[in-house]
C-alpha cells in the first residue's frame, strides 16, 4: 500500500512538471540559422489546445508586445499557448530596420511555419487552431502569411497593419480576419483600411452588405456569411494612435473571441455538432443557393445522415461527402436554412439557422439606363436595393424627397438633387449605355461643408480615379468641379460605381464627354404607331413582369390580356425606341 502510494505520488508529480508552465525564450534553428521566439505555456496545459503567434512591429521587440498584448493573461484562463517570435533586421517600404518581418521571401514564413512544427511536437497542440496575430510590420507580416500560408492558419488578427508591398487577397482556402485599427493612426494611415478589408471580404464571398455597431470606444464593421462561414472584421477604436494598446478597448480579447470560433476545416469549430454555409450569402432573382454542411463528431463516431430544410420544410437527405445540397429559382424575399446531423447511434444535431436573402435583378432606374457622352445624375442610381443598386451605412432616410429607399439624397434647389450625408464605405451604382468605342473624359460636381472628404469612381468595378479629395467649399450646396478619364470603354452597357471613401461629400451628377468626335449612325425606330413589336414589361421598380406583342395605340389593351394587375409599368420596345409609362386602370 505505501509503495503505491508513493508509485502514484511519483507519477502524479511527473506529470505536473511535464506539464508547468514554461515562460521564456527559446531558440531554434530554421533555415540554417537560429533564431528566437518567446514562450509562454499555462500551468496544467492540456493536450489538442490552441497556439497563438504574436509579432512585434518594426524595430521593436518581443518584450513590448507582450506587455501590449497581454496574451498570457488570456492563455492562463483559456487554455492556450503563447509565442512571440523575434524578428530580424531588413528592409521594408524602402526603409531598413533592426528587427522586423521578412514580406518578400520564405524566411519569416518557413519560421512560423518550424514554431508550430515544435509547438506542435512539444506540447501536442492543435495544428488546426493556430492563430495569427502582429502589430504594425508584424500586421503587415499577418497579411503577407495569409497569402502564403493560409492553410496552417486558422484565423488572422492584424492589429495597425495592412501589407503596402502589393499583398493580394489570394489564399489556399477561405480565412476569417479580425482587424484592430486606431481612427488615430497616422504610421498605417486608418483611411485606407476599410477599402482594404472590404476587399477581403469580397474576395471571401461574404455577405458584403456589413453590420455596423458601436460600443464604449470603438466601432465595428463585419461582414459576414462568407465561404464556409468566414467572416471578416474591423474593430476602429477611436482616437487611438499607432499602437496596440489595450487602453479602453482590450485587442487581445476581440481577437480571441474571434479567434475561437475558427479551425482550418471549413465552417466554424465546435468540439461536436454541425455547421452550415451558404453561397452566395445574397442573391439576384432568380437565385440559386449552395448549402454546405460541416460535421465534427468525437472520435468513433461518424455521420449517418444530415438532412437539408428550408424553414421547416425538407429539401433533401445527404447521407455520404460533400454534404451539400443547392435550392434553385429562388424569388425575392428572405429565406432561412438549416441543417440537422444524425450520428451513427441516432443522436441528433442542428446547425445555427442562415439567412439568404434573394432581391430583385438591378436595373436602371425607371428601365432608362444613362447615355454617355452624356450626365449621370448621382439621385437616379439603378433599382435592385441595399447590397445590390447601393449600400448605405443605415436604413434612415436623410432628405426623404426623392426616393424612399436608404440612401440619403438633398435638395439643394428646386428640382435639383444630390446624393447627401454619405459615409466611408457607402457606393451607388448607375447602368450605363455607351454610345462609342472611345476614351472619355469625366467631370463629378462636388461639395463638402468639412475637410477631409473623398470619392472614388469605377466602371465595371475597375477604378476610374484615385480617391479624388473634395476641398471643403462653405456648404453643402456650393458644387466644384473635379476630373479625370475613362480609359479606352466599348460601345454597350457598362456600371458606373461611385464610392465614398471618407465621409461627407455632396454629389450633383457625373458628366462624361467623349475624347473623339463622332457622327451618330445607325437606324431609327421608325415603327409606326400601328406597327407591332416586342415590350418588356417592369414594375416601376425595375422587376420583370412580362412580354407582349403589340402595337402601341393598342400596348394597354395588350397588358390587360396579360392579367396584370391595376397600376404603373414600364414598357420596354426591344427593337429600340424610348421606354413608356403605361398606367392600367378598371
Amino acid at each position: 500500500m505505501k509503495r503505491t502510494f508513493i508509485f502514484l505520488v511519483a507519477a502524479l508529480f511527473s506529470v505536473v512538471a511535464m506539464a508547468a508552465k514554461f515562460n521564456g525564450m527559446k531558440t531554434i534553428q530554421t533555415g540554417g540559422k537560429s533564431r528566437q521566439y518567446f514562450l509562454y505555456v499555462p500551468d496544467c496545459l492540456t493536450d489538442n489546445r490552441p497556439l497563438i503567434i504574436s509579432c512585434h512591429g518594426m524595430n521593436c521587440d518581443y518584450a513590448g508586445q507582450k506587455n501590449d498584448t497581454q496574451w498570457p493573461n488570456l492563455a492562463d484562463t483559456a487554455n492556450f499557448v503563447v509565442v512571440y517570435p523575434v524578428g530580424i533586421a531588413g528592409t521594408a517600404w524602402g526603409q531598413s530596420f533592426q528587427t522586423g518581418w521578412d514580406l518578400d521571401g520564405m524566411t519569416d514564413v518557413n519560421f512560423m511555419l518550424d514554431i508550430i512544427s515544435e509547438i506542435k511536437q512539444n506540447y501536442n497542440i492543435d495544428e488546426t487552431r493556430v492563430y495569427m496575430s502582429g502589430f504594425s510590420l508584424g500586421g503587415a507580416f499577418t497579411y503577407y502569411m495569409l497569402n502564403k500560408a493560409a492553410d496552417k492558419i486558422a484565423a488572422f488578427g492584424p492589429i495597425s497593419g495592412y501589407n503596402l508591398m502589393g499583398a493580394n487577397t489570394s489564399s489556399s482556402r477561405p480565412v476569417p480576419i479580425c482587424e484592430v485599427h486606431g481612427t488615430a493612426d497616422n504610421i498605417m494611415s486608418y483611411s485606407g483600411i476599410k477599402d482594404y478589408l472590404k476587399k477581403f471580404a469580397q474576395a471571401m464571398k461574404c455577405n458584403m452588405t456589413p453590420e455596423e455597431t458601436t460600443g464604449n470606444g470603438y466601432s465595428k464593421l463585419h461582414y459576414k456569411d462568407g465561404e464556409c462561414d468566414t467572416e471578416v472584421i474591423l474593430y476602429s477604436v477611436n482616437g487611438r494612435g499607432h499602437e496596440p494598446s489595450n487602453n479602453g478597448f482590450h485587442t487581445s480579447n476581440a481577437l480571441w473571441a474571434f479567434f475561437k470560433q475558427y479551425s482550418t476545416a471549413c465552417g466554424k469549430y465546435s468540439a461536436t455538432g454541425v455547421s452550415l454555409s451558404l453561397s452566395p450569402s445574397i442573391g439576384e432573382a432568380p437565385a440559386t443557393v449552395t448549402l454546405t454542411a460541416k460535421a465534427t463528431l468525437p472520435e468513433g463516431t461518424n455521420v449517418q445522415s444530415i438532412a437539408f430544410y428550408q424553414g421547416s420544410e425538407l429539401i433533401e437527405t445527404v447521407t455520404g461527402e460533400p454534404f451539400e445540397v443547392s435550392v434553385e429559382d429562388l424569388e425575392i424575399g428572405k429565406y432561412e436554412f438549416s441543417a440537422v446531423m444524425t450520428d451513427n447511434k441516432g443522436k441528433t444535431y442542428n446547425s445555427a439557422k442562415k439567412s439568404f436573402e434573394v432581391k430583385a435583378p438591378q436595373s436602371p432606374y425607371k428601365g432608362v439606363a444613362s447615355v454617355l457622352p452624356g450626365a449621370v445624375e448621382m439621385e437616379n442610381y439603378d433599382e435592385g436595393g441595399e447590397g445590390m443598386a447601393f449600400h448605405d451605412s443605415d436604413e434612415q432616410n436623410e432628405g426623404d424627397g426623392y426616393r424612399k429607399d436608404g440612401v440619403d439624397i438633398e435638395e439643394f434647389s428646386k428640382g435639383e438633387y444630390a446624393i447627401g450625408w454619405t459615409k466611408a464605405g457607402e457606393w451607388t451604382e448607375y447602368t450605363l449605355e455607351v454610345k462609342y468605342d472611345d476614351e472619355y473624359t469625366w467631370t463629378a460636381y462636388a461639395a463638402s461643408g468639412s475637410d477631409g472628404s473623398s470619392f472614388k469612381l469605377y466602371i465595371d468595378e475597375k477604378a476610374i480615379s484615385e480617391a479624388v479629395k473634395v476641398k471643403n467649399s462653405g456648404d453643402w450646396k456650393t458644387f466644384r468641379e473635379y476630373t479625370g478619364k475613362t480609359g479606352e470603354l466599348e460601345k454597350g452597357k457598362h456600371i458606373l460605381k461611385v464610392s465614398i471613401e471618407a465621409d461627407y461629400v455632396n454629389i450633383d451628377k457625373v458628366e462624361f464627354k467623349a475624347v473623339n468626335e463622332h457622327s451618330d449612325v445607325g437606324v431609327e425606330n421608325t415603327l409606326s404607331l400601328n406597327e407591332e413589336q416586342e415590350y418588356d414589361i417592369y414594375t416601376l421598380q425595375g422587376i420583370f413582369v412580362t412580354n407582349v406583342t403589340a402595337t402601341e395605340n393598342n400596348l394597354e389593351s395588350a397588358m390587360k390580356g396579360k392579367n396584370l394587375n391595376i397600376g404603373s409599368y414600364l414598357a420596354k420596345p426591344k427593337q429600340g425606341g424610348n421606354t413608356k409609362i403605361v398606367a392600367l386602370k378598371r
